[in-house]
């Protein structure tokens, strides 16, 4: 049975020709957004800001992967540099989004940054858990690709402090003060499926009467190697569904990688298509007969949702889903779930 015959979306039916043409020109419209950003284009909307200052040199993991300045995060600093390689991203696809999706796409912290990587983390995620997405090994081939930035030790005694006075290597003006102390408590950790780690952990104040302590829920993925796409669609999806399942604050889900833009930015596009739109929202059969699958494509709806979502994310952060086999993956995980769905097995995944 075809595809269109069993009512797949269909940019789902494209052949991949088309998808790395769409790809390519994804690239060449960033292409010419970051000629204007480093031209010296006044007010520009592709402005790097304050992230190509040399006293930032150190808090960039990699000397071309930059936040716009319009929507970098700034750290809650007191006094001092609030300058941190995160960007806010929002997904919001007109008539297919069934409610925005709220990110933080940001690089693998370094020994410099780990410190104001977690307040970052306590001051953007208001509400009590923080779901921290990690989709990188922390070395590849002898090379560093993520500092080790929480206790992974087994003992509940395992804590790490955050100290208020943050000073890193950029010269005398780089550093960042904060209104307090922080510790992060390890609680547990559990293994998965030889795919990701969860572990839990408690990060908040020293001091009790400061704030309040949160929960942190952090996934460490590591079968996924830098500059690739994932070798099995499954386990991702089982790690976005995880994810967004103890997401229940409505904070905003921190996802990084290495750089925080091929591998992050294709995790946050499979998990709000997945989760957040009416092309992959599960329906229930319920007593009809004629309700026969779960899925069911917008009627009408005459845009490639895929390339939709990855254009917003590429206007928000640089690079984000970085390579044409990372593009051509989330058509391949989204057609697989209505594969699925037509076989009837949706519902065991």
């Amino acid at each position: 049975m075809s595809k269109s015959a069993t009512s797949f979306p269909w940019y789902l039916t494209q052949p991949e020709e088309e998808l790395v043409n769409k790809f390519n020109y994804i690239q060449q419209t960033e292409d010419s957004h970051l000629r204007e950003a480093t031209n010296g284009t006044k007010n520009s909307k592709w402005s790097l800001g304050v992230s190509i200052k040399e006293q930032n040199d150190y808090r960039n993991r990699y000397v071309n992967i930059m936040p716009y300045e319009r929507n970098r995060v700034k750290l809650p600093v007191l006094k001092g540099n609030d300058y941190i390689n995160g960007s806010y991203v929002k997904v919001d696809v007109d008539d297919q989004s069934t409610t925005p999706g709220h990110y933080i796409a940001t690089q693998g912290p370094t020994k410099h940054t780990w410190q104001q990587f977690w307040q970052m983390c306590y001051h953007e995620c208001e509400s009590n858990d923080i779901v921290i997405v990690m989709v990188t090994p922390l070395v590849e081939r002898g090379r560093e690709k993520c500092f080790p930035y929480w206790p992974q030790g087994n003992d509940t005694n395992d804590m790490l402090k955050l100290i208020p006075n943050v000073q890193s290597p950029g010269g005398p003006d780089d550093t960042s003060i904060f209104k307090t102390e922080m510790k992060l408590q390890y609680v547990s950790s559990s293994r998965f499926d030889d795919n990701y780690t969860l572990t839990t952990m408690m990060l908040g104040p020293t001091e009790g009467d400061i704030g309040s302590q949160k929960r942190v829920h952090h996934f460490y993925f590591d079968q996924w190697k830098d500059m690739s796409r994932p070798e099995e669609i499954i386990p991702i999806m089982e790690l976005s569904r995880h994810s967004h399942k103890l997401n229940v604050s409505g904070n905003p889900i921190i996802v990084h990688c290495s750089a925080g833009v091929g591998r992050s930015g294709t995790f946050i596009a499979l998990d709000h298509l997945l989760h957040d739109t009416k092309d992959f929202m599960v329906q229930n059969k319920g007593d009809d007969k004629n309700e026969t699958y779960m899925l069911k494509p917008v009627a009408d709806y005459t845009k490639d949702l895929i390339e939709q979502i990855v254009s917003q994310l590429r206007s928000q952060r640089m690079k984000m889903v970085q390579l044409k086999d990372q593009y051509v993956f989330i058509y391949h995980a989204a057609e697989l779930l209505y594969t699925l769905d037509r076989n009837n097995v949706l519902d065991e995944l």
